[in-house]
């Protein structure tokens, strides 16, 4: 009975690999369209005499707090860059403020209960109170994909401090505010070829208390940003399933027989067994290598399934390459690691 049921499997694959080479499929792709990468460095100047460090030299990054007698001021930079799959040509204004706010789940007064006319943010926290104020000038700049452009500007720590204990004894309100610098980056122009106009915050906290402030030791950030897009299934693309299907039927019945006079039924070796035939219908599309020693440093995607491996490949004109000591399928597409593990 499941030889006839398999021999049906066979005779139905043929006419579906010949349906879906004789027509025309399209399916929706989601892809990388372009990464934007925004970092901040900063050092502060000692200008005041103080027992620590000489006046005249810089505190790099990294020190647990600057303090307020040493150095009360910091130079930050700003450094921006656009990626594009393919290219880009944009008008970029960028400008850095200071803001200054109390949300809820901050402070000494707040205990949580519901405030109607409150604004919230992102993450839904109601604020109570906000202020902005520019550092510096605003920058307007023409890049392409992958130039890098740079803001500096410094920050009067204890003069935010300041701005920041006038609103609260104005409002007389007691608490401790959120302080944030924020670069904001208007976009407008062509990314690969479409109209593009966006705007994107890059934003890191600031810890001010009465003597001291520290920085975050989060300064960098990544942002990709995907579009969907329709293409055409290849012809392999379109016959793959039933080529599987009629990889698989031949596999099932060739072992039905020995299957039968069998006591137990190794399940490991059918698992195998059927990742095999799987895997048969890309052996055009792979070849045999070995992954970069130095994989930990690229940007890592991982895939789902070898099928989604190879259409990535295809529509990157790129060779998929396996390597046997790990058992992972992976490709390298500018400076990105796509990457998939046949080991479970």
């Amino acid at each position: 009975m499941l030889t006839f049921v398999f021999l049906l499997m066979m005779v139905f694959s043929v006419f579906w690999m010949y349906e879906e080479y004789t027509g025309v499929s399209y399916e929706e792709k989601k892809v990388l369209s372009y990464t934007q990468r925004g970092n901040y460095t900063y050092s502060a100047p000692v200008t005041k005499p103080n027992p620590l460090y000489p006046e005249g030299i810089r505190l790099e990054m990294g020190k647990p707090a600057y303090f307020f007698s040493v150095s009360p001021t910091m130079d930050v930079s700003f450094i921006y860059r656009l990626e594009a799959t393919s290219s880009a040509d944009l008008n970029v204004d960028a400008k850095t403020m200071i803001v200054a706010s109390d949300k809820e789940g901050y402070g000494g007064e707040q205990n949580g209960e519901e405030q109607n006319g409150e604004e919230q943010n992102e993450e839904g926290q109601k604020i109570f109170w906000q202020k902005s104020y520019q550092v510096g000038d605003s920058k307007s700049v023409h890049l392409k994909s992958t130039d890098t452009f740079t803001s500096n500007f410094t920050l009067d720590i204890p003069k935010i401090q300041t701005q920041a204990k006038e609103i609260q004894d104005q409002l007389n309100y007691s608490s401790n505010p959120t302080i944030e610098i924020v670069t904001v980056i208007n976009y407008a122009g062509k990314i690969n070829g479409k109209n593009v106009t966006n705007t994107q915050n890059f934003v890191i906290p600031v810890n001010i208390s009465s003597t001291y402030y520290q920085m975050p030791e989060e300064l960098g950030f990544v942002e990709d940003k995907y579009e969907n897009i329709r293409v055409q299934n290849t012809s392999m693309s379109a016959i793959k399933f039933p080529i599987l299907l009629f990889l698989l039927s031949i596999i099932l019945t060739g072992t039905l027989i020995p299957i039968k006079k069998m006591k137990k039924i190794d399940e490991e070796y059918i698992k195998k067994l059927e990742n095999e035939s799987k895997n048969s219908s890309f052996k055009e599309f792979i070849s045999k290598g070995k992954i970069p020693e130095n994989k930990s440093s690229l940007l890592q995607i991982e895939i789902s399934s070898l099928e989604d491996l190879v259409n990535a490949a295809c529509d990157m004109n790129e060779r998929v390459i396996y390597d046997a000591r790990s058992g992972e399928y992976f490709i390298i597409h500018n400076g990105i690691l796509y990457i998939f593990s046949d080991v479970h």
